[in-house]
């Protein structure tokens, strides 16, 4: 298990980037299998996050909601920041780690864990992230973010109704 970690509060746990390199096979263990989120901290700031991928995709939804794009699907600019998670075994991440990290920090980049090709004893192909490690920007949704949405809600509009109602006058 990964212990004296720098800080345990809030339902997450606070690494260092060397810690996290050093026992990534235990933490990404935690993440699979308690359910545990770690947010990496690089010369004392929090740089980014490891969740599993439920919560991920939790946050997502969320975010997208909260924040709803200023463009339609129909539009191509709607589909502009949307890119593929690059997913990896944990030996590959192993291998990588630091350029992987210098990629989630400085361009934003989402990487998958995907299950050890052994588990228990069994062999297993499954190609389904079980953990995504994303750029701490994601892992905390701005207060604004959310005072914005609880604003449009008490007041009983969206953006998206403002949109529509710009383009029919």
């Amino acid at each position: 298990m990964v212990k004296n970690s720098v800080g345990e509060d809030e339902g997450f746990i606070r690494l260092t980037i060397e810690e996290v390199k050093d026992k990534l096979m235990d933490a990404i263990a935690q993440v699979m299998c308690d359910l545990k989120r770690f947010v990496l901290l690089q010369a004392g700031e929090e740089v980014a996050a490891i969740v599993p991928i439920d919560e991920f995709e939790r946050l997502d939804y969320l975010l997208e909601d909260i924040k709803p794009s200023q463009f339609t699907p129909c539009e191509e600019e709607y589909y502009e920041n949307e890119g593929g998670i690059r997913c990896l075994r944990i030996d590959e991440f192993q291998d990588d780690f630091d350029d992987i990290v210098a990629d989630v920090v400085e361009y934003g980049q989402l990487f998958g864990f995907l299950p050890p090709a052994n588990l228990g004893g069994k062999e297993f192909d499954i190609f389904i992230p079980v953990a995504i490690l994303m750029p701490i920007d994601n892992f905390w949704i701005p207060e604004y973010f959310i005072a914005a949405a609880k604003n449009e809600r008490y007041n009983g509009t969206s953006s998206n109704r403002f949109l529509i109602s710009q383009e029919e006058e």
